[in-house]
Parts: C-alpha cells; sequence; structure tokens
C-alpha cells in the first residue's frame, strides 16, 4: 500500500485524515494539461451507466469486491 511509505500519516486523527482524502480525491479529480478530454459518446454513455446505477443500486459492485476480485487473479 501506498500508505505504508508514509508513516506520518498514522499521527493524524480521524478527521485530518477524512480531510486528507477529500484533498486527495479533490486532486485526482480535477482536469489539469494532461488531462485527457472525454468525447460526448463517453459522456453520454457514463451518464446512461449512472442513471441506470441509480435506479438499480444492487446492479452495481463495491469497489473492494471488484479490486479483491482482481488482485485475485
Amino acid at each position: 500500500m501506498i500508505v505504508e511509505n508514509y508513516p506520518e500519516l498514522d499521527r493524524l486523527d480521524a478527521e485530518q485524515k477524512l480531510i486528507l482524502a477529500g484533498e486527495l480525491w479533490k486532486s485526482a479529480t480535477t482536469p489539469d494539461a494532461d488531462s485527457p478530454e472525454l468525447s460526448l459518446e463517453a459522456i453520454r454513455m457514463l451518464e446512461e451507466r449512472l442513471t441506470h446505477f441509480e435506479k438499480n443500486p444492487e446492479s452495481g459492485v463495491k469497489w473492494d469486491d471488484l479490486r479483491d476480485r482482481k488482485l485475485a487473479k
């Protein structure tokens, strides 16, 4: 895990860890000059999948389950 490379993170309390997680998420999802542009078709497809998931949440797979299945292969 990446967190093992940063032992100082263990000194953060739960609130600080959540704030850090939010900041990392924001920095990872904010487009920059190197971010590829999505086509209108790709955006429509993602919107359709999100709408389907919102109507049928049981059709989704939790990230932890998907990751564990992929790592087990």
